[in-house]
């Protein structure tokens, strides 16, 4: 089979590196791989090169750019490609505008509980791209319920739910030394409780909570750090509320990583205070690494963590719960408990050959050709 992926940037992410992961299988089983992508600074490239992959650059400059459109719609006819598989907004819409006229099945991943675009007529847009698909993969039953409800209305058999996989063995058995030099390296007091997150400066995640809940909790545990791992718009002014709340001295700001295994492993408690969110990756590293998550009950978080066995969750932008949560994790053995069960349910709910196995089944049936009406089960629909 030949599959070209359209992106809209292969930067590291959670769609991104998703996208990594699945190409990587692809490229073992003896798929013919392209990868496209309208922007960024292609951060995955070289390694999607060394698997064997062709990456293009679309060149976005702007969105309604049309050069990234004429070019890939030369890709598409230059190549006899089995199926289109786009992820994110801006991609799918320029590879729908880019199979006009061409009969090539195309598959769409939706990764977040997100508005199509913020404009005029994203909805009616949003809809008339996820028509075209013949199956639109939604990471987790709560993006499917967004996307076939208020999202964007589209009928839910054409959607089948795949979550994310993760290989979880890099999260096993972290050498202690590596912990422990980290650890230094953040200059953390010796027995220090260290509350950790990973991801974006965005206002999606709400830092701002985490800040003012780790103030609380930590008023009565001085020694505790809290340690932010992530690049992103605000971490000026999260810096400031930091000043602000008195935390200036309890809070690492460690900047991008690329080595997350350990930082997990540096790590005592997660926690995640995203206002909402399409899975996580990132909660299912967590867990791999055996760490207790605390996190907001949004989005498919709770399809991931479960309260009071692999974690705690509690309400969006709640202060005082994420404190009361952070204290009742102050339990050593309750924190071993969870972060135990944390990883058996990724071992056993969330692993590579799982979401692999899926795509491929979804693949297999998107590719077969001669179907048109649209209100038939996923991989089996499509429309002109």
């Amino acid at each position: 089979m030949k599959v070209l992926h359209v992106i809209t940037g292969i930067d590291r992410g959670g769609a991104e590196n998703h996208l990594l992961d699945l190409v990587s299988h692809q490229r073992a089983s003896g798929m013919e791989v392209v990868v496209a992508y309208l922007r960024g600074k292609g951060y995955w490239a070289a390694t999607l090169r060394e698997l064997g992959v062709a990456v293009h650059d679309l060149g976005l400059k702007f969105y309604g750019d049309l050069r990234p459109l004429a070019k890939l719609r030369r890709i598409i006819k230059g190549a006899e490609f089995d199926l289109i598989h786009a992820h994110l907004p801006p991609a799918e819409l320029y590879s729908r505008l880019a199979l006009l006229g061409l009969g090539v099945p195309l598959v769409i991943s939706k990764h977040n509980e997100e508005r199509f675009y913020d404009g005029p007529a994203q909805k009616v847009v949003g809809r008339w791209v996820g028509k075209r698909a013949r199956c639109v993969i939604a990471i987790s039953d709560a993006v499917k319920r967004f996307m076939s409800g208020a999202g964007l209305g589209l009928d839910p058999r054409k959607f089948e739910t795949i979550h994310y996989g993760i290989d979880a063995a890099p999260f096993a058995k972290v050498p202690r030394d590596e912990v422990a030099a980290l650890r230094d390296e953040w200059r953390i007091p010796a027995g220090a409780l260290v509350v950790g997150f990973v991801g974006r400066l965005v206002a999606q995640k709400d830092i701002g909570t985490l800040l003012r809940g780790f103030a609380k909790f930590s008023a009565s545990d001085e020694n505790a750090r809290l340690v932010i791992v992530g690049e992103g718009a605000l971490e000026a002014s999260l810096r400031q509320l930091a000043e602000e709340l008195g935390m200036a001295g309890r809070i690492v700001w460690a900047g991008f990583r690329s080595d997350i295994h350990r930082v997990m492993s540096a790590f005592d408690i997660f926690a995640l205070t995203s206002t909402y969110e399409g899975l996580g990756l990132v909660l299912l590293e967590a867990m791999a690494s055996q760490r207790p998550v605390v996190a907001t009950r949004v989005g498919a978080i709770p399809e991931v963590v479960i309260d009071g066995r692999t974690g705690v969750l509690v309400g969006s932008g709640n202060p005082d719960e994420l404190a009361a949560a952070l204290q009742k994790l102050h339990d050593e053995a309750l924190r071993t408990q969870l972060g135990t069960a944390g990883r058996q349910r990724v071992l056993q709910e969330f692993t590579l050959t799982k979401m692999c196995g899926q795509t491929d089944r979804v693949y297999a049936q998107s590719a077969r050709r001669g179907k048109t009406p649209e209100a038939i089960p996923c991989a089996e629909s499509t429309a002109n």
